[in-house]
């Protein structure tokens, strides 16, 4: 097609479109006094009638016909959206009632309203027949469902029993790993000297690198309070760790820095920030002056000082475990103190429940006023 063709106006209804399009629109124009004279005599319910066949019979017309345009292109041509509206542009009424095609409530088809009754008579035969047809299913055997009673479970727990050697309560000893064992005390006293600095203790990450171990870190952790207090049960002293090469950390700060990672972390890992700020005493510089030594990084003020650095989660673990050790120390020091809105008579604790205390009192205006306390 050629863009650059002239526009040419339909010589009946003045529409402009090229030259092929407006070869085929010529003959089909209803403004054109032939074809609407073959559309007025088609559309027309009978000759000489004034009402128009429905939409679905021009559909049949239009598909046995193919020189008669669509139902979409007789609306385009006609220029309305409407079946009614295309039959009143060519001065036919509406199709009669009888003729207007009805849905079916049964097989959901359409067909015209005078012949609805004979078609929905036939449609329920139809259905009955294959109702009829239609073999019916076995009916499923009842299930009868039996229920055991239901059992008691007599579970007595075992006496606790007490361990000769460290004294504790245990329900198992077969399960129950003394500390104070000859053999385990035997193991220890062998294995937790270090070798490299004769007289000290060996650090916790070269107990856990430890090929086998008769006793668990964890049951150690319980039975004493810090890795140092289990150096003095075999009469050893906790290593200060070598200073890094080139260090700037004095003696104190190093021996400081030791101490808090072996009170609060075992000396698994050194001291954050913020503990040395709130435990140190002995150092001989704060926090802030041995962090500006190494340009505001706590990490290798650590390592400076032989000491590993922890991670978040390690950081967290060991200060609730500290707060819950505490918090349980004080559960049977702290007494509650009454609030001085409670009063020293009444049967009923005010804290969080009980009843309204008020007092009585005449009103101005009259009657008795409450204010409460």
């Amino acid at each position: 097609m050629n863009k650059h063709e002239p526009l040419r106006p339909c010589p009946h209804c003045g529409s402009k479109m090229r030259a092929g399009s407006l070869t085929r629109h010529e003959p089909i124009c209803v403004r054109n006094p032939a074809a609407a004279a073959r559309y007025r005599a088609l559309l027309a319910a009978a000759p000489g009638s004034d009402y128009g066949i429905t939409c679905g019979r021009y559909v049949e017309l239009s598909t046995a016909d193919k020189t008669l345009p669509t139902v979409i292109t007789m609306r385009r041509l006609v220029g309305v959206s409407r079946w009614d509206d295309v039959l009143a542009a060519f001065g036919l009424q509406p199709p009669a009632a009888e003729q207007r095609a009805v849905f079916c409530p049964h097989c959901g088809k359409f067909t015209a309203a005078a012949k609805l009754a004979e078609h929905v008579q036939e449609c329920q035969q139809q259905q009955a027949a294959r109702q009829a047809a239609k073999p019916k299913p076995e009916p499923k055997p009842r299930k009868v469902y039996t229920f055991k009673p239901e059992t008691v479970r007599n579970r007595t727990k075992p006496a606790m029993q007490i361990c000769p050697h460290c004294q504790m309560e245990r329900r198992n000893l077969g399960r129950h790993t003394c500390p104070e064992a000859p053999d385990v005390l035997a193991w220890l006293a062998a294995n937790l000297p270090d070798p490299d600095y004769p007289g000290c203790i060996i650090t916790v990450a070269k107990y856990k690198a430890l090929p086998y171990r008769a006793i668990s870190l964890t049951t150690l952790e319980a039975a004493y309070d810090s890795w140092g207090e289990l150096a003095e049960r075999f009469g050893l002293k906790l290593r200060t760790g070598a200073p890094a090469p080139g260090s700037k950390l004095d003696a104190a700060s190093i021996a400081e820095l030791h101490r808090l990672a072996q009170e609060l972390h075992g000396g698994a890992f050194g001291p954050s920030l913020s503990e040395y700020q709130m435990h140190a005493v002995n150092g001989t510089y704060k926090a802030a002056g041995l962090a500006k030594m190494y340009g505001q990084r706590w990490g290798d003020v650590l390592r400076a000082a032989g000491l590993r650095v922890g991670t978040r989660s390690e950081y967290c673990t060991s200060a609730f475990a500290r707060r819950k050790a505490h918090e349980a120390a004080r559960a049977g020091i702290v007494r509650r103190v009454a609030s001085k809105y409670e009063r020293d008579d009444e049967p009923i604790p005010r804290e969080q429940r009980g009843l309204v205390a008020y007092d009585t009192h005449p009103a101005r205006g009259g009657g008795t006023g409450h204010w409460l306390r």
